[in-house]
Protein backbone atom coordinates (compact mmCIF):
# COMPACT_ATOMS: atom_id res chain seq x y z
CA UNK A 1 0.00 0.00 0.00
CA UNK A 2 1.12 3.57 -0.83
CA UNK A 3 2.27 5.69 1.84
CA UNK A 4 -0.50 7.89 3.29
CA UNK A 5 0.43 11.56 3.63
CA UNK A 6 -0.59 13.70 6.97
CA UNK A 7 -0.70 16.48 5.24
CA UNK A 8 -1.38 18.14 1.73
CA UNK A 9 -0.17 20.97 0.56
CA UNK A 10 -1.73 22.87 -2.16
CA UNK A 11 0.22 26.13 -3.95
CA UNK A 12 -1.22 28.54 -6.84
CA UNK A 13 0.92 30.84 -8.10
CA UNK A 14 0.00 33.51 -10.58
CA UNK A 15 2.65 35.11 -13.06
CA UNK A 16 3.60 37.86 -15.48
CA UNK A 17 3.59 35.68 -18.87
CA UNK A 18 7.55 36.96 -19.15
CA UNK A 19 8.22 34.75 -16.18
CA UNK A 20 6.16 31.60 -17.09
CA UNK A 21 9.00 29.41 -18.43
CA UNK A 22 11.87 30.86 -15.54
CA UNK A 23 8.99 29.60 -13.28
CA UNK A 24 8.28 26.69 -14.51
CA UNK A 25 12.54 24.96 -15.02
CA UNK A 26 12.18 26.84 -11.12
CA UNK A 27 9.30 24.70 -10.40
CA UNK A 28 10.71 21.68 -11.77
CA UNK A 29 14.26 21.87 -9.65
CA UNK A 30 12.45 22.31 -6.63
CA UNK A 31 10.42 18.87 -7.25
CA UNK A 32 12.98 16.90 -8.08
CA UNK A 33 14.85 18.05 -4.79
CA UNK A 34 11.49 17.81 -2.76
CA UNK A 35 10.91 14.11 -4.22
CA UNK A 36 14.19 12.58 -2.82
CA UNK A 37 13.62 13.84 0.48
CA UNK A 38 12.52 12.18 3.52
CA UNK A 39 9.08 12.31 4.47
CA UNK A 40 7.64 13.29 0.70
CA UNK A 41 5.27 11.43 0.14
CA UNK A 42 3.97 13.23 -3.67
CA UNK A 43 5.19 16.62 -5.35
CA UNK A 44 3.39 17.36 -8.57
CA UNK A 45 3.78 20.82 -10.49
CA UNK A 46 0.54 21.40 -12.95
CA UNK A 47 -0.02 24.21 -15.33
CA UNK A 48 -3.23 25.49 -15.92
CA UNK A 49 -4.26 24.41 -19.18
CA UNK A 50 -6.28 27.66 -19.87
CA UNK A 51 -4.52 29.81 -18.07
CA UNK A 52 -0.47 29.08 -18.71
CA UNK A 53 0.37 31.86 -16.42
CA UNK A 54 -1.00 29.88 -13.25
CA UNK A 55 0.98 26.78 -11.78
CA UNK A 56 -0.05 24.67 -8.78
CA UNK A 57 2.31 22.71 -6.63
CA UNK A 58 0.57 19.42 -5.34
CA UNK A 59 2.55 17.93 -2.28
CA UNK A 60 1.93 15.26 0.26
CA UNK A 61 4.23 14.76 3.08
CA UNK A 62 4.33 12.47 6.13
CA UNK A 63 4.16 14.94 8.88
CA UNK A 64 4.69 18.20 9.70
CA UNK A 65 8.32 17.45 10.88
CA UNK A 66 9.04 16.58 7.20
CA UNK A 67 7.63 19.52 5.66
CA UNK A 68 8.78 21.89 8.06
CA UNK A 69 12.76 19.92 7.23
CA UNK A 70 11.93 20.35 3.31
CA UNK A 71 11.07 24.37 4.04
CA UNK A 72 13.83 24.78 6.55
CA UNK A 73 16.31 23.27 4.32
CA UNK A 74 19.39 25.07 1.92
CA UNK A 75 17.73 23.95 -1.28
CA UNK A 76 14.12 24.98 -0.93
CA UNK A 77 15.49 28.74 0.41
CA UNK A 78 17.60 29.25 -2.48
CA UNK A 79 14.27 28.20 -4.53
CA UNK A 80 12.12 31.36 -2.68
CA UNK A 81 15.17 33.32 -3.35
CA UNK A 82 15.46 32.41 -6.71
CA UNK A 83 11.17 32.67 -6.76
CA UNK A 84 11.43 36.53 -4.94
CA UNK A 85 13.37 37.69 -8.64
CA UNK A 86 10.16 36.28 -10.87
CA UNK A 87 6.46 38.32 -11.42
CA UNK A 88 4.99 36.90 -9.50
CA UNK A 89 1.62 38.25 -9.49
CA UNK A 90 -0.39 36.13 -6.98
CA UNK A 91 0.07 33.27 -4.33
CA UNK A 92 -2.10 30.47 -2.16
CA UNK A 93 -0.80 28.13 0.14
CA UNK A 94 -3.72 25.89 1.29
CA UNK A 95 -2.56 22.96 3.78
CA UNK A 96 -5.00 20.49 5.14
CA UNK A 97 -4.60 17.34 7.51
CA UNK A 98 -5.51 13.64 6.50
CA UNK A 99 -7.85 13.02 9.31
CA UNK A 100 -8.43 8.93 7.79
CA UNK A 101 -8.02 7.04 4.49
CA UNK A 102 -10.34 4.26 3.49
CA UNK A 103 -10.06 1.93 0.62
CA UNK A 104 -13.68 2.10 -1.09
CA UNK A 105 -14.12 -1.55 -3.28
CA UNK A 106 -16.33 0.05 -6.26
CA UNK A 107 -16.18 -3.58 -7.81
Amino acid sequence: MTETPALLVYTTYRLVPADVEAFRSLAMRMTATARSRDGCVFLDVAQDVSDPATFRLIEGWRDQAALDAHGASDEFQTVLKDAASLGITGRSIDVYSIADRKVIDLA
